[in-house]
């Protein structure tokens, strides 16, 4: 099995196929679940309420909205996570310019934010990718930031014009899904995961089918292992909460397209569709974890030939261009890399 790894596979499906080894943590007991599906009752915890608040999101009793859910859940995760900080790195895949760019600004060293910035989305209700942002991200600010740490770039998720390991931390929120199907989602999830710096935290959100699936583009739960985890090559933070959103929820959805702005808005519905957001915190494993994940093959082949399996092990982590004081200095190093 060692030689077939070694030598019958690339170093990404060797990093997948060993990451997969690492166990999944279980959930901690007495507090909310971070990889989890919405659900009003956490709009009901004081620590996750503040997250909201931190996000200039309503406050009013009752409002709930699922992507009110995914911006203040990423927030409150990477929080909890300890992701973020003054010497952190951080990408936006599809991120458009929604309000969590503007805190994880004020959070960061850098975020930077990439999108197409261009088609169907720009003439969306939410006009969620206007290519003004580019130029003038101040426009759409909900509270002050830290300009100079925040930078957007015109980028694929597929295609991501960045080096390996260069953020520690990566975000998407119900954006995989519209890159072309579930192939080109997966794609998306291996370029998460290659950029990521060991150690880092991945944070998705997605549409997650709860009846009437499958679907070309959604996900059923064991497709979200199949196009989603399991490309990335990274290592749930814990085991996913099942529990789905209220059954009421189900049974008087947000019907699309008419009642796009019908509140609450937790599970939509087209035809015989019914489905929801879900959301996923990932880790890159480091050395460590991947040895501590796969003590068997250890065993059979010796620490040395593991280690062959996963250079990071024997190499210090590489410094890239994503190293730069602020805003100004990435655009200069980007314009030379592209």
């Amino acid at each position: 099995m060692i030689r077939r790894l070694r030598d019958g596979l690339s170093p990404k499906a060797v990093a997948g196929t060993v990451a997969r080894a690492v166990p999944v943590p279980p959930r901690e007991p007495d507090r909310l679940s971070l990889n989890r599906m919405p659900h009003p009752r956490l709009w009901e915890d004081p620590e996750w309420r503040t997250a909201g608040r931190m996000l200039a999101l309503p406050q009013e009793e009752g409002w709930y909205h699922r992507k009110a859910f995914e911006w203040t859940h990423c927030v409150y995760g990477l929080e909890r996570l300890g992701a973020l900080g003054p010497s952190k790195t951080v990408l936006g895949v599809g991120a458009g310019h929604e309000c969590v760019l503007y805190y994880l600004a004020n959070r960061s060293r850098l975020t930077v934010a990439t999108d197409l910035y261009q088609g169907d989305f720009v003439d969306s209700v939410s006009s969620e990718t206007d290519p003004e942002f580019l130029c003038n991200p101040q426009k759409y600010a909900p509270f002050r930031y830290h300009e100079d740490r925040l930078v957007g770039l015109p980028a694929d998720g597929c295609n991501l014009p960045f080096p390996g390991a260069c953020f520690d931390v990566v975000y998407s929120l119900s954006s995989i899904e519209h890159f072309g199907g579930h192939a080109r989602a997966a794609r998306a999830m291996e370029e998460m995961g290659r950029v990521l710096r060991s150690g880092g935290i991945a944070c998705v959100a997605t549409e997650l089918v709860l009846e009437g699936g499958p679907h070309p583009e959604y996900f059923t739960l064991e497709e979200l292992d199949e196009w989603v985890i399991r490309p990335s090559g990274l290592v749930p933070v814990e085991e996913l909460d099942p529990e789905p959103p209220p059954r009421a929820y189900v049974d008087d959805p947000v019907w699309l397209p008419d009642q796009v702005l019908k509140t609450p808005h937790i599970v939509l519905a087209a035809g015989d569709l019914r489905w929801t957001s879900v959301i996923l915190f990932l880790r890159k494993p480091g050395p460590a974890a991947l040895l501590r994940g796969t003590p068997r093959m250890a065993a059979r082949a010796g620490m040395r030939r593991l280690a062959r399996l996963v250079p990071a092990s024997r190499a210090r982590p590489r410094r890239t261009n994503v190293g730069f004081a602020n805003a100004s200095d990435y655009f200069w190093s980007y314009s030379r890399v592209v």
